[in-house]
């Protein structure tokens, strides 16, 4: 029996009814069309659905009118705190979260700073000082372009061609990364990082000429507003002076002025970023209040912490280059995965947008960046000292050979005992399955040994270079560059390793302990109203972050002398990430029992609240 009617029993398309209460769904079903053009300015319809204004009679969504005397509380959370009782004064749309190409735009930061980080490790202070640099060129122009996001983008044609401008301007980064510095072994060097600089500060003029473009749009919307013509003609004139200043800075740099030339170039971009945030401050329409920067910054920090994700990966398959992998080695993974986790939790767990004020959140933005600067310091570290945490292991059983090698043997004998030592130390590099590292060649230096005819200066210089050459070639396969200047003499060598890890040493712990500062004043900026156990939390998030940075003391050359024993035991123990990792872990701990002491009196209150109301 045939269930199905015949095609031709079927009514024609246009002549389907669609039931009265189907209307609305049948009419979403259909995709809406890309408009040229979006308005920033909230329509009825965007009021109604948060309860606010009705649709007009037709049920179409309708702009609000600038000179109509809106009768609209001003207590919205969706529409920020504008006075909606004032004509003057527009009212933007507010997204609730953040838009797909918004979250496109932050995967060309993610590329930028992963393919940068990889291309620059972090072993000297001008190492540091570049980096930390190069990150906030691109993190105030990531920041730019997100302020005029979250209250003035909305999907339409034109607003896709801006954000694909952006997504050059970020691809140029990319491009002018890896000649950014300022460490310069030779002329060849200078030229090819000069050439880069006035790239990225043509760069830099481009990313804020569109902006001011796109705020220039905006404005021209805005333009029956009246009090909404001095602040959007400040950010243009901020965002088109600092495009000017970018544009002559482009042609100041050379040999002997870019490093003032760039700390310019820092001045510029957290300058204009300060100047945004005090004129969005102070005017109630253009502040953060109920905007996605909030939801745009968090990602950010992830982002920021899948840095760290990737810089673990790398660093483990470093030191799993021998396929051995120690107790300590084990731990090692085990506490930078905990570090990473721990960071995740003591930011997130403590955001409360609600309980922000205007100002106190246009201050917490801002500290976002030496926040997020400690993070990616203090993951490049984890990855570093993971490493050095091999490199420790695997080169200190070379040092016990050379340092007692047997008396009175001759010449071939000494050779023998070396090869065979060094062999069988380094012989997991080569022998498991899937290795593709070449064995070491110690030819050059056995030859000098045993032609060394008993002259033992000879001898030991045969022993020194074959020291070096061991050490040297398992940094090669661990990855680790030997730092420029080092010389043949084997003290010298392994101190200029030693000294390279120092530097990391220094700025892990320094940072460890300023993530946990910096947390501590977001902490305080982020909740108005606070409880005397929440402000305990910030003093004990402070307390534990100053004893962190503390530690780094110990490798300071003033400090180090006086106690320089400490600084080598702890220096090659196993303990430097557990020290972070319990430090977190009890900060953490100790919030939660301060969450439930909170809870327990405000319970308590109510509870007495109740009683004495009842009575």
């Amino acid at each position: 029996m045939d269930y199905l009617p015949k095609m031709g029993s079927l009514p024609p398309m246009h002549d389907v009814i669609v039931p009265e209460e189907d209307h609305h769904t049948f009419a979403i079903s259909h995709p809406d069309h890309l408009k040229l053009y979006a308005s920033p300015l909230a329509t009825q319809e965007d009021m109604h659905h948060v309860g606010h204004i009705h649709e007009n009679g037709h049920g179409e969504p309708q702009e609000l009118d600038p000179h109509h005397n809106h009768s609209v509380s001003s207590s919205s959370t969706d529409h920020g705190p504008p006075d909606m009782k004032d004509p003057d004064v527009p009212i933007l749309k507010r997204a609730h979260e953040a838009s797909t190409i918004q979250l496109f735009f932050d995967l060309f930061f993610v590329a930028n700073l992963t393919t940068f980080t990889s291309l620059h490790e972090i072993d000297t202070w001008t190492d540091l000082t570049s980096y930390v640099g190069y990150f906030a060129v691109i993190w105030f122009t990531w920041l730019q372009n997100t302020l005029f996001d979250v209250r003035f983008s909305n999907d339409s044609a034109y607003e896709r061609m801006c954000k694909l401008l952006q997504f050059g301007v970020m691809t140029g980064f990319a491009i002018t990364g890896p000649g950014y510095n300022t460490n310069w072994a030779n002329s060849q060097d200078a030229a090819n990082s000069i050439l880069a600089f006035r790239a990225l500060s043509l760069i830099l003029m481009s990313s804020r000429l569109i902006l001011t473009f796109q705020y220039g749009v905006a404005f021209f919307l805005l333009r029956s507003y009246k009090k909404a013509f001095i602040p959007m003609a400040a950010h243009m004139a901020v965002l088109f002076i600092s495009a000017m200043l970018f544009l002559g800075m482009s042609f100041a740099f050379t040999r002997t002025s870019s490093e003032k030339v760039l700390i310019g170039w820092y001045l510029i971009v957290a300058a204009e970023a300060l100047a945004i945030s005090m004129i969005s401050g102070q005017v109630n329409f253009l502040s953060f209040r109920a905007t996605v920067i909030v939801e745009r910054l968090g990602l950010l920090t992830l982002i920021v912490l899948g840095e760290g994700i990737i810089g673990m990966c790398e660093a483990i398959n470093k030191i799993g280059s021998d396929n051995v992998y120690s107790a300590d080695i084990i731990g090692t993974i085990i506490c930078s995965v905990g570090i990473l986790y721990f960071m995740w939790m003591l930011y997130f767990d403590q955001i409360a947008p609600d309980r922000m004020g205007t100002i106190r959140e246009h201050i917490w933005v801002i500290l976002h960046f030496p926040f997020h600067v400690c993070v990616i310091l203090v993951v490049e570290g984890l990855s570093r000292l993971s490493v050095w945490r091999k490199l420790t292991d695997v080169t200190s059983g070379i040092q016990t050979t050379f340092t007692n090698l047997p008396q009175n043997l001759n010449p071939e004998d000494l050779v023998n005992y070396i090869n065979t030592t060094l062999n069988r130390q380094l012989n997991n590099f080569t022998s498991f399955q899937g290795s593709d590292i070449v064995a070491p060649d110690f030819t050059q230096f056995f030859d000098q040994i045993q032609q060394a005819q008993g002259n033992q200066t000879a001898i030991a210089q045969g022993v020194n270079n074959t020291f070096i050459s061991a050490v040297g070639w398992v940094c090669q396969n661990l990855k680790v560059d030997v730092p420029d200047g080092s010389s043949g003499i084997e003290t010298e060598f392994v101190n200029s390793i030693y000294s390279s890890f120092t530097t990391v040493f220094i700025y892990f712990f320094t940072f460890a302990g300023f993530v946990l500062i910096l947390l501590a004043i977001l902490f305080l900026l982020g909740k108005r109203r606070k409880l005397r156990g929440e402000l305990l939390a910030v003093c004990v998030r402070a307390v534990f972050g100053i004893a962190i940075s503390l530690l780094a003391l110990m490798a300071v050359p003033a400090v180090a002398t006086k106690n320089n024993s400490a600084y080598n035991a702890y220096m090659f123990s196993a303990w430097m990430l557990p020290t972070i990792l319990i430090c977190y872990l009890t900060v953490i701990v100790i919030d939660n029992l301060l969450i439930r002491y909170i809870h327990q009196v405000v319970k308590w209150r109510s509870h007495l609240h109740i009683k004495g109301h009842d009575a």
